[in-house]
């Protein structure tokens, strides 16, 4: 067997075993979530609504230039994404969303980027990477920081991820699947739902799908080299659980370059990524007077995943760190984190695999980041937006794990998406799962996921069409 047939089988058992998952959790969430029959159906209806927008646009846009097909789609986008706006509006959003905006005004304040951190009682200057930050009190200087300018920002975002999407389809030799993921990826439950906060999620999953890119058309042009370097500091300095990535993506292609040619590259690109990074660096050591490469939120992060409590979600630290300097504080809290694993290794492996599965096979981030927000939303929003958030996923998941058998024959496209897909899970393993790990930490890799399926849609009718076409015999044509 083959090492292309082991990763086949491997990542399609993977996918399906998470698809699994989804499909058993969904009475428990349904019965969370439940606000009564009326509130049931119709959400359900709202899923087959959106099921049905988006098996037409599937269908119909990669093979069409009409502007009016196009002017529909672009119609129906913005009107989902103008809804989700609605639902977000006027409301504060907890975590991560909140404490962006924080940082982005106090830039816009002339107070630097920092802020005091409730839990932590001290004010934290590198707990939080920079690139996303600066962004948004860039945007904001000029747009402000309103729900509408969020979500204008956002859907900017989004619509380069969509265009890199094409970009990596049509050198995977599947134009037309690459449309038809960037459609689904605009319309993507969750990504409509992230699109009015202040969500660093999709400026961090342009980045990858940059790299994926990079990585796969350089030949070792000085472009290609400064593609790849810059994206990979630029990754690294908004979401640095991901910076394994670049990596990661490289060695998919020692193949193709040849070992010494991917060596060199890698090389270079990784000098060009410490040249831009070094700002940051010498920011770090000027303010905190040690040498901090990302953040100082990994001993904190990986306690928040590993005590007798953690699920992987945030949740405050313990009260004998208040007051401790931030350094010190994640010192601190990454000792409490090692001591237990050392401890308890078996009970942290169980707990690093449990995390990693409910992350990636459960589709309710969304809902439970809009139910947490003040002033709260009705109790039938939650019944009314699951399904299509956690029955669209899981659908994704299952399709996926059938693409990737299908992928099997289909040559180097087929066993490049397979081996993005593989990457990026190898990734949420190692360097998401032992930490603080939830579903956002995975939302990057539902770009590559509708890609590999669009791409095995594709693959397949050719194959089909192919057959159809084949002379018998006498002259005669085969019909399938």
């Amino acid at each position: 067997m083959t090492s292309g047939r082991v990763l086949n089988i491997g990542v399609a058992a993977l996918l399906l075993m998470l698809a699994a998952y989804g499909v058993l959790s969904a009475p428990g969430l349904a019965a969370h979530w439940h606000a009564g029959l009326s509130a049931d159906l119709a959400g359900m209806a709202l899923f087959a609504a959106w099921l049905a927008f988006a098996g037409w646009a599937v269908t119909r846009l990669p093979s069409t230039t009409r502007p009016r097909a196009w002017g529909m789609f672009a119609a129906g986008a913005t009107a989902l994404r103008i809804a989700a706006a609605v639902l977000s509006d006027g409301r504060v959003s907890p975590g991560d969303p909140h404490w962006y905006l924080v940082l982005a005004r106090g830039l816009l304040d002339g107070q630097g980027l920092g802020l005091v951190e409730p839990y932590m009682g001290v004010r934290a200057v590198a707990l939080f990477p920079p690139l996303y930050p600066l962004l948004l009190a860039g945007w904001g200087a000029v747009f402000g920081l309103s729900t509408a300018a969020l979500l204008v920002l956002s859907s900017l975002l989004d619509l380069a991820s969509a265009g890199v999407i094409v970009l990596l389809a049509r050198r995977l030799g599947a134009a037309r699947a690459g449309v038809a993921a960037a459609c689904l990826f605009l319309v993507w439950p969750s990504q409509l739902l992230d699109a009015p906060l202040a969500q660093k999620e999709s400026l961090a999953t342009l980045l990858v799908l940059l790299l994926a890119y990079g990585w796969t058309v350089t030949t070792g042009r000085a472009r290609e080299v400064v593609l790849i370097g810059v994206g990979s500091a630029a990754l690294a300095l908004t979401q640095p659980g991901e910076a394994l990535l670049s990596l990661l993506f490289a060695l998919l292609q020692w193949r193709r370059l040849g070992l010494a040619r991917a060596v060199r590259i890698g090389a270079a690109a990784g000098g060009i990524a410490m040249l831009a990074m070094l700002p940051w660096w010498w920011r770090n050591a000027a303010l905190l007077h040690a040498f901090v490469p990302l953040t100082s939120a990994g001993g904190y992060s990986l306690w928040i995943g590993n005590n007798p409590a953690a699920t992987g979600s945030w949740m405050p630290p313990p009260r004998e760190l208040y007051g401790l300097p931030e350094l010190a504080f994640s010192r601190a809290a990454g000792g409490l984190a090692s001591d237990w694993i050392a401890a308890h290794p078996f009970e942290a492996v169980r707990l690093t695999l449990a995390k990693f599965v409910r992350a990636a096979a459960i589709g309710q981030a969304g809902l439970t980041r809009l139910a947490a927000m003040r002033p709260g939303l009705a109790p039938q929003t939650g019944a009314l937006l699951l399904p299509v958030l956690h029955g669209s996923y899981v659908l994704l998941l299952a399709l996926a794990g059938a693409a990737t058998v299908r992928l099997r024959g289909c040559g180097v496209s087929g066993r490049a998406a397979v081996g993005l897909v593989a990457m990026c899970f190898v990734q949420l393993l190692l360097l998401g799962a032992p930490f603080e790990f939830g579903e956002r930490h995975r939302a990057f890799v539902v770009p590559l996921l509708l890609l590999a399926v669009a791409l095995a849609r594709e693959r397949g009718g050719a194959r089909v069409s192919m057959r159809r076409a084949m002379p018998l015999r006498g002259g005669a044509r085969a019909t399938i």
